[in-house]
């Protein structure tokens, strides 16, 4: 699956910040939000570019470290976590 993310980049507290849009390329379709991120830095620390920062723990889903918010919702589609793999 082919996915274009638009993540919001800042520097520090007196940055402006931007948004960035960057590819994610043959992500599986069995991928949590969470390993998509991962697959997309791999790619950026490749290209020597800096990877995406997100706060993520065990990606269970229970604690709340790894709570995204996509589109709005702050558990993305359907109710679930952003890290769950099920």
């Amino acid at each position: 699956m082919n996915f274009t993310l638009k993540v919001w980049r800042q520097n520090g507290p007196q940055d402006s910040g931007r948004f960035e849009v960057y590819p994610a390329v043959d992500i599986p379709s069995d991928a949590s939000f969470l390993e998509m991120l991962d697959i997309v830095n791999e790619g950026l620390i490749e290209k020597n570019v800096e990877p995406i920062a997100f706060d993520h723990d065990c990606r269970e889903g229970i604690c709340g470290t790894c709570s995204l918010t996509i589109n709005g919702d702050p558990h993305g589609p359907g109710g679930a976590p952003p890290a769950s793999s099920t």
